[in-house]
């Protein structure tokens, strides 16, 4: 079996000083200079220090689709025990990775989100293998379309990568590109599928056939093993390679011979049990020919079973590249990279295969099973550089987590990698027959986490300590407020296992501006929740929240007990509360559990990185869109001024002149947009002032624009002014908008 990469081993990196320098000072040298490190191209401000994606102190190393749960994932390694901007007690800093995913093999991108966490100057190990993880949106194709999107993962220390840019350059960072491979879609319309196989309906069927009728498929078969038999033998992929599935579940049906080979014979190593036998001929002479049932096909048993008896981790079709955890999630993560076009039991219209991932947690006692993870995959063609598919496991790290001043927790992790059979669960030196080791060493968050208190962290999408707690508004340079739809995650530490009595929880708010009291959240909403029971593939469905008598929720989530299965509410989802006019200013919210008992245990005390903590939550609540004012007032021909209003004919060459204001408590932006674009040719209005903020102020802006009608085709026009604000509406758009306010004209020769 190939060696494992033992990352524990490894001494931490010598960084440069000067370099600890520059880190430390970052944000105001970016500040002053957004250019100093020279990282933006088309920037004329003079370049200082040059560094581009320097990758002394972290790196992005591996990235995956989690195909099941339409998640991306990521392993960042965390290489230096400094530079990182504080201890676990004071500060830190934060490691941001952005995700786009491209269609067209990287001519367009689509920004489909960040996540980040929490980095600290610690002692200890290095590397530390740290994960994000983020569902995003992917397009789902029928099966027997291709779907090879491009994802990539720009990774930066301490500074955002800009939100639309996918060709953002780090300072302290790189960017990788992965190829991946999302779930066929098993929602087909008739019409679209109609289209697709080029056949035209019959013309009874044509008015009374409801094309855009959706049609649910059922789950794939798998496929039959003489058509394996036929397809592979073309692609050369080995007999013990395709029947491996087939003779593992004939061994464990058998009563677990399977596992009595293992103990009994012992590899080169005697410390490393092999995988199916030690030596040619031996599995042979103890299987019996009758246990395997080919269906008459053409396969010798006995050279099959040689073939398996000396093949042990072998990575030709599959590896494990990387394992991380997530700490925000609490869970681990892998990455595997398939690597050949077939031999995995069938194409993306069959079952296909299952690669197991089954992870151990060394706590400081011995290497203690957590899990195994699970994905799909088939025969498709592949890439250079392989397909790259991530596993997700969540776990229960709560109990072994302490303070911040006691120093980091950096237990050890091994993952074990097999094809089409799940590890045993009691033997984390296992070596299978199709697959790899891994093993790395992770850190847990600080701070001592107290069960059944709930911790709040994030508010429609923004982490609670990136919103100032004075003012209720995200922390500068962003300064939002937020309206609509408020969406509340997070999350109780130690919750039971769902087959005990479920806890409870409660979320009220308070207006805090007018000192309201207390009131509960009691509406309904929707959640989806993503499942796995043991080492089977996760589901996921939909349910709905609704309170009891006492105002409280049903907590849904599940902790990973002793690896038996998890459940977890996609977002961390805990309450959604509809927002609206008159309810502006400041509110609080609160969030309480409950156990079978009545106990009441208050949300936790959540450390952020510069010392200040949040409990309860508040916030800044704005509903109201800018209000805006836009008027033609004159006209400049020949270097004459003269009176003007909307509707009005004009000359070509006339430059047209108005006023706008643009008000609001949070302003963001106002721009003005030329209707019909083409006849315009690119003619772009002006305006006299700051359009944006923070170059123009909170309270909005106003001045007059003009616009130069030189190479404008003649035609009739709209001019519209646009406004926004900065608020987070429902956590998913940014603004709400100003009425838009036109004037109409028409230009002639």
């Amino acid at each position: 079996m190939p060696a494992s990469t033992s990352k524990a081993a490894v001494r931490p990196v010598r960084v440069d000083k000067a370099h600890l320098v520059l880190r430390s000072r970052q944000p105001a040298l970016l500040m002053a200079n957004p250019n100093y490190f020279g990282t933006l191209a088309e920037s004329e401000l003079p370049v200082v220090t040059p560094i581009k994606g320097n990758t002394s102190f972290e790196t992005l190393t591996c990235v995956g689709l989690n195909p099941a749960l339409d998640q991306a994932e990521a392993v960042v390694r965390v290489k230096a025990n400094s530079g990182y901007g504080g201890t676990l007690c004071n500060g830190g800093s934060r490691e941001y990775v952005r995700f786009f995913v491209s269609y067209d093999n990287g001519a367009s991108w689509v920004d489909v989100g960040m996540d980040s966490f929490s980095v600290h100057d610690t002692t200890g190990a290095r590397p530390l293998d740290f994960a994000v993880n983020l569902a995003i949106p992917v397009k789902h194709r029928w099966c027997f379309v291709e779907n090879k999107p491009t994802l990539r993962a720009i990774l930066s220390w301490s500074q955002p990568p800009t939100a639309g840019d996918p060709n953002f350059v780090p300072v302290w960072g790189n960017v990788v590109d992965v190829v991946v491979q999302p779930t066929g879609s098993k929602l087909l319309v008739v019409g679209d599928l109609v289209e697709a196989l080029e056949v035209k309906l019959p013309v009874p069927l044509v008015d009374i056939v409801e094309v855009d009728q959706p049609l649910v498929l059922k789950d794939p078969p798998p496929a039959p093993l003489s058509t394996l038999v036929k397809t592979y033998t073309k692609d050369k992929v080995e007999p013990h390679r395709f029947v491996f599935p087939q003779v593992n579940q004939a061994l464990l049906a058998s009563g677990g011979l399977l596992a009595d080979v293992t103990e009994v014979q012992p590899g080169p190593d005697p410390t490393k049990p092999r995988g199916l036998a030690a030596d040619a001929g031996l599995a042979a002479s103890m299987f019996p020919g009758s246990m395997f049932d080919f269906g008459g096909l053409d396969l010798d048993i006995t050279d099959i079973l040689d073939a398996l008896a000396t093949t042990d981790g072998n990575t030709d079709f599959e590896e494990l590249g990387c394992i991380g955890y997530d700490p925000v999630e609490d869970a681990l993560v892998g990455v595997v990279t398939i690597k050949r076009p077939s031999g995995y039991s069938g194409g993306p219209c069959t079952a296909g295969s299952t690669e197991y991932v089954a992870f151990w947690m060394d706590w400081g006692g011995g290497l203690e099973y957590v899990g195994t993870a699970s994905v799909k995959v088939h025969d498709v063609t592949v890439p250079a550089g392989g397909l790259r598919y991530a596993v997700f496991l969540p776990i229960a790290s709560f109990a072994h987590r302490r303070a911040c001043v006691d120093g980091p927790v950096q237990p050890k992790v091994r993952a074990i990698l097999s094809w089409a059979a799940a590890p045993p669960t009691g033997n984390p030196d296992w070596v299978p027959t199709w697959g790899n080791r891994e093993e790395t060493t992770v850190q847990l968050p600080a701070g001592v986490v107290v069960g059944l208190r709930p911790i709040v962290d994030a508010i429609s999408g923004v982490p609670v300590c990136a919103i100032d707690q004075n003012d209720g508004r995200t922390l500068d340079p962003a300064d939002q407020p937020f309206g609509g739809v408020v969406t509340v995650t997070g999350f109780i530490p130690g919750a039971p296992d769902i087959s005990a009595v479920p806890r409870k929880y409660r979320v009220r708010v308070r207006d805090v501006d007018n000192g309201g009291s207390f009131k509960a959240l009691t509406n309904d909403f929707g959640i989806t929740v993503t499942q796995q029971v043991g080492a089977a593939l996760p589901t996921q469905f939909a349910m709905t929240q609704s309170t009891d008598s006492d105002d409280f929720y049903t907590y849904q989530e599940d902790p990973n007990i002793a690896g038996a299965g998890w459940r977890r509410v996609v977002g961390n989802v805990l309450a959604v509360w509809s927002t609206s006019v008159p309810m502006t200013g400041r509110w609080e919210i609160e969030v309480v559990a409950k156990d079978p008992i009545g106990t009441i245990y208050s949300a936790q005390t959540v450390l952020c990185v510069d010392g200040t903590t949040r409990a309860n939550v508040r916030l800044r609540l704005d509903e109201v869109a800018p209000t805006s004012t836009f008027t033609i007032t004159e006209y400049i021909r020949g270097g004459t001024t003269f009176p003007a209003q909307e509707c009005m004919k004009f000359k070509l060459g006339d430059i047209l002149v108005g006023s706008y204001s643009v008000s609001d408590d949070h302003f963001r932006t106002v721009a003005l947009e030329l209707d019909p674009a083409g006849p315009a040719a690119g003619t772009t209005p002006t305006l006299s002032g700051p359009s944006t903020f923070p170059l123009a102020p909170t309270v909005g802006t106003s001045g007059t624009w003009q616009l130069n009608t030189a190479i404008m085709a003649p035609c009739g026009y709209v001019l519209r002014l646009r406004a926004w604000d900065r608020t987070i509406v429902s956590g998913s758009s940014i603004g709400w908008e100003a009425v838009p306010k036109a004037i109409g004209f028409s230009l002639e020769a």
